[in-house]
């Protein structure tokens, strides 16, 4: 689940090109550009860097159904923006708490989604996101995203 409670325009959504065959990002889920500025999935054991997050679904979309049909997803690439998403979305552990920076896992079973630095394997990562609040009960995370930043987990 992911619903983004900023206020959108057009010129806050980008439209990338994505392999319809192969994308298995979701809304909420984040994706990294590739070196021809499409984006692709995140991969299991190396930090991607250059990642967005995914607001549309390459399978059946309410948004930019057009883009889906010619193989394009919508992301989002403006620092600022409040989102909220469930576990489907972040890796819930208790290391989770507000205003804590967010980087983009890349841990097996865990690729795509946010985490804080504490939960991931060694590594280079960016940071995109910080923690806004956090539902423990209800397993919801809201956070801003942020302009990136890169930090090292030894």
């Amino acid at each position: 689940m992911l619903e983004i409670l900023t206020p959108m325009s057009k010129m806050t959504r980008v439209s990338r090109k994505i392999d319809a065959a192969n994308f298995l990002a979701v809304p909420g889920i984040w994706a990294k550009i590739t070196t021809t500025g499409g984006l692709d999935n995140i991969g299991t054991g190396v930090p991607a860097l250059g990642t967005r997050i995914v607001i549309s679904n390459a399978s059946s979309n309410v948004y930019e159904s057009h883009d889906i049909e010619v193989g394009r997803i919508t992301t989002v690439e403006t620092p600022g923006v409040r989102c909220k998403v469930d576990t489907a979305g972040y890796v819930d552990s208790a290391n989770v708490a507000v205003g804590l920076d967010l980087v983009v896992s890349a841990d097996a079973g865990e690729e795509g989604k946010l985490a804080v630095i504490a939960d991931v394997a060694n590594g280079t990562y960016e940071v995109v996101a910080r923690v806004e609040e956090f539902d423990a009960v209800n397993n919801i995370l809201t956070y801003l995203t942020v302009s990136p930043r890169t930090v090292t987990k030894p």
